[in-house]
């Protein structure tokens, strides 16, 4: 129930929200009722506040009455000011309505002034308009006269000055009398120009049928006609830049193009000089650049002897640019020699290609720019042919020194301990050493198992992991400019040749049997007891390329060392012979960049671009090491010695790095190639029922297929130990993909057990892959050394044929707990097994003995 308010404060509080829009502060004020019993209580104090604000207001009034009427006294006064302001402003119009009449006769008078001064002025100006145009009548008339008497420079003259007259005139220029002016200019002006025009055809004589032409100083017409008259006719009349260019157009078309730029024959032809006459002849038998240069220096004779330089100087400006760039693109660059037998000709090259600028100096010709920046740059030029010609060499062997192939032997030292499967490989009698297996039927004991593990830690699924202690073997025997440039940042080798980034996979060594295969340990640590030097023989298969390259690392030492004997020495390629040095690379960039299509038709290609870098790595090591000797007794300056310029320790890395890659690449395709046929068995979900029980049959045989046909492939092209490193990373594949569908299958029974270990038994046929021979001739299973999870699939495959009791032992007294999880076997027993007794406490002890 409300609180009680009075009507005394139910009325304040609705006053106080009218007076000043405030909202009751008091709770019980603002939650109380308004009854109809308190309205005439609060509508008596709304009347009562009402009245109390009206007496306010009339005291108010009263005491502001007498300001009231002071200012409706002083309003009454501004009235009466605006009304005499109003009367004074309509006089003032009216005036000024009276000033504009005045205005506009005044205005008036004066245009009417105005106008008799303009036709005043339209009068003298129209008196001397008519006498300019009597004056240019009587200019074209002598100038016409003129023409027509021969002085043709005489009516130049007085053309211009008429035309010059003329233009004053341009008020007058759509005047009927000004236009017949100009017709009569511009015909006059025609005449002349076609009369110099013939005199010009007959001066130079272009025959292009009989493919001669003939220059004269001049000729008889009315008058004589010289050749600088009529240059310096047709330069007045703005003609002489066009004829120019069309006589050096047709003068290179007719004589300079079939001497210097060779037919679809190969032949030039030859030209014969005999007074103003120069006219081609048969094909020319001389076609050295000594002969065509003597040609050219005949050219520019006999055009700057028989015109003048007001013509052969622009014509050279067109003509010289032509020439040159033929003489360059035909004649220079094609004879820039590509071995060091040929220096000292184009030592002489190089003495007549700067004569001839000398030539073009004093004849103040023009264009030939491009030919002293020839000069200047022969060294680079020759260079750029020299590294052109290098790169054109490799890629027109490569596609035939690919399909030649050979067996290389590649050596190794290295240190291994007891134990170890290469010793047992390569010294099986010592019994100090041991056996690695006591007995092919038997299970490996823990240590053995446990190195085998050790030695291939780490799974070959992306090939990727690899080569860091090659690569730190291979600094034992590197430069020490090599050894300080393998702590900066390795640029990739396709930052030269655009190719895209791939996935740096590289071959694993699995276990200590694998060779590295670019170094040999010539040294070692203080030997232990428990370790011994072992030294490796092993063969694999290589194309030519290698030596190939090499062949032309070779040649390029060849020359830097030829290019500073004394007879060469002074040549002017001589100053880049340093630059030579950066051949090698290139060469090597370009082997990189265009590998893929020379071995792309060969079925093992990646792996003969593997060892084809293995190959070229080694050579290229040996050959540093070779040049650093004989640089100690070198005749040649530091600056142009192998060992100081030859930096291929990148180069050689990249080597290394692209072989790798192009070995991740197969071994990626060929595991891809297993995981897809391995996928056709849909996880073996249903390999007891028909059809899908075909499908998994196809497809454990189809993957046994496979790694065969691969070691089929391979075993001519790796060495051992890379195949069976290969091979172990394929057959690794296949059980990893094999173990991973059993362990997500998780109900299994037992004719799907039986017929998964039967698949296990199939794939374990694969071990014969991995038989070898020791030193003693026995033969050895390195299935549990190659493929780093063999152990974990023969436990699996035991797990799927065993009883409960079977695989507790394995887990206590086996060693099934070094190759999977305490979890992964409680998931295989649970998918095996149904729910009993036993299967708690195996799977209870199993979970027990894993925390221990």
């Amino acid at each position: 129930m409300a609180p009680s308010v009075s009507n005394q404060d139910l009325g304040d509080a609705v006053l106080d929200s009218i007076r000043n829009g405030a909202f009751p502060q008091s709770e019980q004020v603002a939650s109380a009722q308004v009854t109809t019993e308190a309205l005439p209580k609060l509508l008596d104090i709304v009347r009562k506040a009402r009245e109390d604000a009206r007496d306010e207001i009339r005291t108010a009034s009263r005491d502001a009455a007498s300001d009231v009427d002071g200012w409706i006294t002083q309003a009454r006064k501004l009235q009466g000011d605006i009304k005499r302001s109003q009367e004074a402003a309509h006089d003032i119009v009216q005036q000024a309505e009276k000033g504009k009449e005045h205005t506009a006769k005044v205005q008036d008078a004066m245009v009417k002034v105005s106008l008799l001064y303009s036709e005043i002025g339209y009068n003298e100006t129209l008196v001397h308009v008519v006498e300019r145009i009597r004056d240019i009548s009587a200019l074209l008339d002598s100038a016409q006269d003129a023409a027509v008497h021969g002085t043709v420079m005489q009516a130049l003259d007085k053309l211009e000055a008429g035309e010059a007259t003329l233009k004053q005139l341009d008020a007058f220029e759509n005047t009927r009398v000004v236009g017949v002016l100009t017709n009569r200019v511009n015909q006059l002006r025609a005449a002349i120009a076609e009369d110099m025009t013939d005199s010009w055809n007959a001066l130079l004589v272009i025959d292009s049928s009989a493919r001669r032409i003939s220059f004269k100083a001049s000729i008889e017409r009315d008058a004589p006609v010289t050749i600088e008259t009529v240059v310096e006719a047709l330069t007045r009349l703005n003609l002489l830049d066009g004829y120019t260019a069309t006589l050096s157009r047709n003068f290179d078309n007719i004589i300079t193009c079939p001497r210097l730029a060779p037919g679809s024959d190969r032949t030039v032809s030859s030209f014969s000089i005999a007074g103003d006459d120069i006219w081609i002849d048969g094909p020319i038998k001389d076609l050295s650049v000594k002969a065509a240069i003597d040609d050219i220096c005949s050219i520019a004779d006999f055009v700057s002897t028989r015109l003048p330089p007001s013509i052969n100087v622009p014509m050279s400006a067109k003509l010289v640019p032509v020439i040159v760039g033929r003489l360059i693109s035909h004649w220079l660059l094609p004879n820039i020699p590509l071995s060091i037998d040929g220096v000292p000709q184009f030592r002489e090259t190089h003495t007549l290609v700067s004569g001839l600028v000398d030539l073009f100096d004093e004849l103040e010709w023009t264009g030939h720019d491009s030919l002293r920046h020839w000069l200047d740059d022969c060294p680079n030029i020759w260079l750029a042919r020299q590294k052109e010609a290098a790169i054109v060499r490799l890629h027109r062997l490569c596609p035939r020194r690919v399909r030649q192939k050979e067996t290389v032997e590649r050596v190794e030292t290295q240190m291994v301990s007891k134990g170890d499967a290469m010793l047992d490989q390569h010294d099986g009698q010592d019994e100090d050493w041991g056996e690695a297996w006591d007995d092919d039927e038997k299970e490996p004991s823990v240590d053995q198992k446990a190195h085998a593990q050790a030695t291939s830690s780490e799974i070959e699924e992306e090939d990727m992991s690899a080569w860091d202690d090659e690569d730190e073997q291979r600094d034992v025997t590197e430069p020490k400019e090599g050894v300080q440039s393998k702590q900066e940042t390795e640029e990739e080798d396709v930052d030269a040749w655009g190719w895209g980034d791939e996935a740096d996979a590289e071959p694993t060594p699995s276990n200590t049997t694998e060779v590295q295969p670019e170094t040999s340990k010539t040294t070692a640590p203080r030997q232990s007891t428990r370790e011994k030097e072992v030294t490796l023989r092993e063969s694999y298969t290589v194309t030519a390329i290698p030596d190939t390259i090499i062949e032309i690392i070779l040649q390029v030492i060849s020359d830097v060392e030829q290019l500073y004997e004394p007879d060469s020495s002074d040549a002017a390629v001589a100053p880049a012979s340093a630059g030579l040095y950066a051949i090698p690379s290139l060469v090597l960039a370009m082997y990189r960049a265009t590998a893929a299509s020379h071995y792309g038709k060969d079925v093992a290609g990646n792996m003969l671009i593997y060892n084809d870098c293995s190959r070229l790595s080694d050579q290229l090591q040996s050959l540093l090491q070779e040049q650093a000797g004989k640089d100690h007794t070198s005749p040649l300056p530091q600056h142009l010695r192998p060992s100081t310029q030859l930096h291929l320790t990148d180069d050689i890395r990249a080597i290394e790095r692209f072989g790798k890659r192009a070995y991740g690449r197969e071994m990626d395709s060929q595991r891809t190639i297993i995981k897809d046929l391995l996928s056709g068995a849909q996880g073996f979900k249903s390999c007891t029922a028909s059809p899908f029980d075909m499908e998994c049959d196809n497809a454990i045989a189809m993957t046994i297929d496979r790694i065969e046909e691969v070691k089929r492939t391979w075993q001519s092209v790796l060495s051992p130990s890379a195949l069976l490193q290969s091979l172990g990373s394929l057959v690794s594949t296949a059980l990893t993909k094999l173990i991973d569908d059993v362990e997500e299958m998780t109900d299994i029974a037992e004719d799907e057990s039986k017929k998964l270990h039967s698949y296990c038994v199939s794939l374990a046929s694969l071990s014969s892959l991995f038989q070898t021979k020791n030193a003693a001739g026995e033969v050895q299973d390195m299935s549990g050394i190659y493929t780093p999870n063999w152990f974990r699939f023969q436990y699996l495959s035991e797990i799927l044929d065993a009883s409960l009791a079977d695989i507790r032992y394995f887990w206590t007294d086996g060693e099934l707990k070094l190759e999977m999880e305490a979890e992964e076997v409680v998931e295989l027993i649970l998918a095996l097994f149904a729910e009993s007794e036993y299967r708690r406490k195996a799977i209870a002890e199993i979970r027990r003995t894993s925390m221990v």
